[in-house]
C-alpha cells in the first residue's frame, strides 16, 4: 500500500543527501518508524552539534531543530544519554535530518527517516470482507480511516501528502454515507464488506477514552482467476459487484487487441462478432454461452473509478469425442482391419489358384498332342491339386517308359 510513497521519499532523500555530499563527507543512515514511535538520533556531544530537518513534502524547506547543542524547535528534545529524541513521530516527520559537527564542518550525517502506518498489511480481494478484531479493547470505539496511495489503470496518483484521516465510526454510528450498509461494528470485531480500492489505507481503533489501541492496514487486490473450459461449455464469470458498476474489456489471444464489451453496465452494440448472441450480463455475473476455442483470452473487469476488480483468463480445450464413442470407433476400426486382412488373403489364394489352373490347362493341351512327358506332368500336377499322392499315380507310367 505504501511502497510507492516509501520509494518516492527514499528517492527524494537520496537526491538531497547527494546534494549535501557534494560539499561534505556525508554518512547516510536509513531509519524506518511507525506512527507514534519515538526516534533517537545520535548527535555530537557539547555545543558543536547542529541538526537541520528537510521534510520530504517540501525539498526546499529547512527546519533547524538543534543549533550549538541547544534545542531550538519544540519538535525535538535531548535525553539524559545525549540523543536527540523525536517523540510520537507522524508522517510530517518524514524526511532527512542532517547532523553536523561545527568543529568538523566537512563531515556530516544524513538520517533518512521513513514513517509508516503499520508493520504489516492485510491483503483482501476486491469485493470480499475485511475484519479487524477488537480483542481487549473497551468500547464504544472510534474508527479512523487514513487513505493510502492507490493506482488507477496502473498510473500512480501522486500526492505529496495523503488525504487527511476520516472518522468513519464515532462510537455510535457510521459517519460516511459510502460505508452505510457495509461497515458493521460489534463488541468483538469490525467488518467492512465489499471492499473497494478506495478502502485501501490504515484503520486506527481508539477505545472509549480516545486512546489509540490498534493500527491495521488494508491492501486491496484484484482477483486473478484462471478457468479451463471444455468445448461448448457455458462460462459463468463472477463480477463481485453489480454489473451496472463495472466496465469489462475482452482481449482474445488471437490478436491481443482490447475490446470494450460492457461499459458502465451497458453491453455495447454492435457487439464483437466473436461474442455476438452468446454474451449475457445480469446481476453480478457474466455468462458466455457455448465457448469456442477462438474465445481463449482474458476478461478485465474494472469499477467505475477505473480500479481493477478481476482478471479472468480462460482456456478452452479442443473438441473431443466422448470416451464411449472413441471406444466404439476403435473397435470398428479393428474389425475393419481384420476383415481387410481376410479379404487380401482370399484374393491372394484365388490368384494362386488361377495361376495353377492356367499351368494345368497348358499341360493338358500339350498332353493332347501326344507328348508323354507332358501328359505325365499334367497327371502329376492334377493329382497334387487334388491332394492325391502323386507317387502311386505316376509309377506305372515311369515303369512303362523304362521297359518298352
Amino acid at each position: 500500500m505504501f511502497e510507492m510513497r516509501v520509494i518516492s521519499a527514499a528517492m527524494l532523500s537520496t537526491l538531497i543527501c547527494t546534494g549535501v555530499s557534494a560539499h561534505l563527507k556525508v554518512k547516510k543512515i536509513h531509519k524506518r518508524a511507525f506512527f507514534g514511535e519515538d526516534i533517537y538520533i545520535d548527535i555530537p556531544s557539547g555545543k558543536v552539534s547542529e541538526v537541520v530537518f528537510k521534510p520530504s513534502t517540501n525539498q526546499s524547506t529547512e527546519v533547524v531543530i538543534l543549533r550549538a547543542g541547544q534545542v531550538v524547535n519544540s519538535r525535538g528534545s535531548i535525553n539524559s544519554l545525549g540523543y536527540l529524541v523525536l517523540e510520537d513521530v507522524q508522517e510530517n516527520d518524514e524526511g532527512e535530518y542532517i547532523v553536523k559537527n561545527t568543529s568538523n564542518p566537512i563531515a556530516a550525517e544524513c538520517v533518512i527517516l521513513l514513517v509508516r502506518d503499520c508493520a504489516l498489511e492485510e491483503v483482501v480481494k476486491y469485493g470480499e470482507t475485511y475484519t479487524i478484531p477488537l480483542n481487549q479493547i473497551e468500547g464504544p470505539i472510534t474508527l479512523i480511516f487514513r487513505p493510502g496511495l492507490v493506482q488507477t489503470n496502473q498510473t500512480l496518483i501522486h500526492h505529496i501528502t495523503r488525504a487527511p484521516p476520516v472518522v468513519i465510526y464515532n462510537q455510535t454510528m457510521v459517519v460516511p454515507a459510502e460505508y452505510a450498509g457495509r461497515l458493521i461494528v460489534t463488541e468483538k470485531r469490525v467488518m467492512l464488506h465489499s471492499v473497494r480500492m478506495s478502502n485501501e489505507g490504515s484503520y486506527m481503533v481508539l477505545d472509549h477514552d480516545g486512546k489509540v489501541k490498534k493500527r491495521n492496514c488494508l491492501k486491496v487486490r484484484e482477483h486473478q482467476i484462471f478457468l479451463h473450459l471444455t468445448y461448448r461449455e457455458n462460462l459463468k464469470m463472477k463480477l463481485y459487484v453489480d454489473h451496472s458498476n463495472v466496465t469489462i474489456v475482452y482481449r482474445p489471444k488471437s490478436d491481443n487487441v482490447d475490446r470494450v464489451i460492457v461499459h458502465q453496465g451497458v453491453v455495447l452494440a454492435p457487439l464483437d462478432p466473436l461474442l455476438e448472441g452468446r454474451l449475457i450480463v445480469e446481476g453480478s455475473e457474466l455468462i458466455l454461452k457455448t465457448v469456442q476455442v477462438a474465445d481463449v483470452g482474458v476478461f478485465k473487469v474494472t469499477d467505475l473509478a477505473g480500479f481493477p476488480v478481476a482478471h479472468v483468463y480462460i482456456e478452452v480445450e479442443a473438441y473431443k469425442l466422448p470416451p464411449l464413442t472413441v471406444a466404439i470407433f476403435s473397435m470398428l476400426g479393428l474389425i475393419a482391419s481384420m476383415l481387410l486382412v481376410c479379404l487380401l488373403s482370399c484374393l491372394y489364394k484365388v490368384h494362386k489358384r488361377n495361376e495353377k489352373n492356367k499351368k494345368l490347362k497348358l499341360l493338358a493341351q500339350q498332353a493332347a498332342k501326344g507328348d508323354g512327358d507332358a501328359f505325365r506332368e499334367f497327371a502329376y500336377r492334377a493329382n497334387r491339386s487334388k491332394d492325391i499322392p502323386t507317387t502311386l499315380a505316376c509309377t506305372p507310367l515311369h515303369l512303362e517308359k523304362r521297359n518298352p
